[in-house]
């Protein structure tokens, strides 16, 4: 079992079912609840792997933009700011972020190797929405929408990723 992929996918997986079924009054909270999930999910990760295995680059770098745009989207609501706007510069820079580090674990481990393919399809998942964060003219609805559909897709290939034997 993956621990730090499994933590993951819980956090995705969260996000998706508060956005789906609890309907998030403001789209900014969807991002400050992903934040705070990702964060406790990657530190958690040190507390269930007793090996104690993991490089910094598949906890640490993947968590600098949660945090960061957790931090943002707080200042954003404090501030009355804009949700919509708000909401997809923070998406974009966190989708921006994902597929950059991503990319870069890829690198790092090989994209020929489990951990490698895996990085490159959570990648590609992140570039969709980027595209979408940033590119299409969407309503809010429809925004907070695919973003709960993409952490619903990150939280099956999460789980099915941590599942998966190692070769």
């Amino acid at each position: 079992m993956n621990w730090l992929l499994a933590t993951r996918a819980v956090a995705h997986g969260v996000v998706a079912i508060m956005i789906t079924f609890a309907q998030i009054d403001n789209v900014l909270n969807s991002l400050i609840l992903f934040g705070a999930l990702y964060l406790a999910a990657s530190l958690g990760t040190h507390f269930l792997d007793r090996r104690f295995k993991l490089n910094s680059q598949t906890v640490g770098l993947p968590l600098i933009a949660p945090v960061i745009v957790a931090t943002l989207a707080a200042a954003a609501l404090w501030l009355n700011a804009d949700s919509l706007l708000a909401f997809r510069v923070l998406t974009g820079v966190l989708m921006a972020w994902f597929v950059i580090s991503e990319i870069v674990v890829a690198k790092k481990v090989g994209r020929k190797t489990l951990q490698g393919r895996e990085a490159v399809i959570t990648a590609v998942a992140s570039a969709i929405m980027l595209g979408l964060a940033l590119g299409a003219n969407l309503r809010q609805d429809d925004l907070v929408g695919f973003f709960g559909a993409y952490n619903a897709i990150l939280a099956v290939h999460l789980g099915i990723a941590a599942a998966t034997p190692k070769k």
